[in-house]
């Protein structure tokens, strides 16, 4: 007998004689307010990275990307080889000129690191290279005495793919930039 009672207390109204369309709307009604739920927490995650400009992020702007039919080289020619000499003098002019009379910021210093980064790619981008992949990363740091290193590991061609690094000083903070070209057929 009291497993009897235990079933029927475990199965509801719907087998005492309940009403199977109440459930079915509540159902239905818990399912569109979870997906409301997830669509606003995927939106509000949206705008988040778009406030945040997250780096490496594909911007959906396809008028701007360039594809090249496949020539089937496996280097590049000569005339349109990455230039260390070229590339170690965009980064410290652009090291220079906007990092001259600053002094170190902890607030205002990342997002700055991003966008000389982002400045430096393009203008690296600007002298002409063609099916080169271009990476510019820019670390900056408070100078207080510290020892720091700073070091990378790449894999690649060394007949057609290079870097180029610039350590920039300024009054209180040291920064360093560093491009890397990589060549994609």
């Amino acid at each position: 007998m009291n497993v009897f009672k235990k079933l029927s207390a475990r199965t509801g109204p719907d087998e005492q004689g309940g009403n199977t369309s109440d459930k079915r709307s509540e159902v239905s009604d818990s399912t569109s307010s979870t997906r409301k739920v997830k669509l606003s927490r995927f939106r509000l995650k949206m705008r988040m990275m778009s406030r945040l400009g997250m780096a490496g992020m594909v911007s959906g702007n396809k008028a701007n990307s360039v594809r090249y039919e496949p020539t089937y080289k496996t280097d590049p020619d000569e005339n349109h080889k990455f230039s260390q000499r070229k590339a170690e003098q965009i980064i410290y002019s652009v090291l220079d000129v906007y990092l001259s009379q600053k002094s170190y910021d902890p607030r205002r210093f990342p997002l700055l690191s991003k966008t000389l980064a982002e400045l430096i790619k393009e203008r690296v981008k600007a002298t002409g290279l063609e099916r080169y992949k271009i990476v510019a990363i820019v670390t900056m740091c408070e100078n207080k005495s510290q020892g720091t290193r700073v070091a990378s590991r790449c894999l690649w061609n060394q007949s057609c793919d290079d870097h180029a690094s610039v350590v920039y000083e300024g009054a209180n903070f040291f920064a360093v930039g560093s491009v890397y070209a990589v060549y994609f057929e």
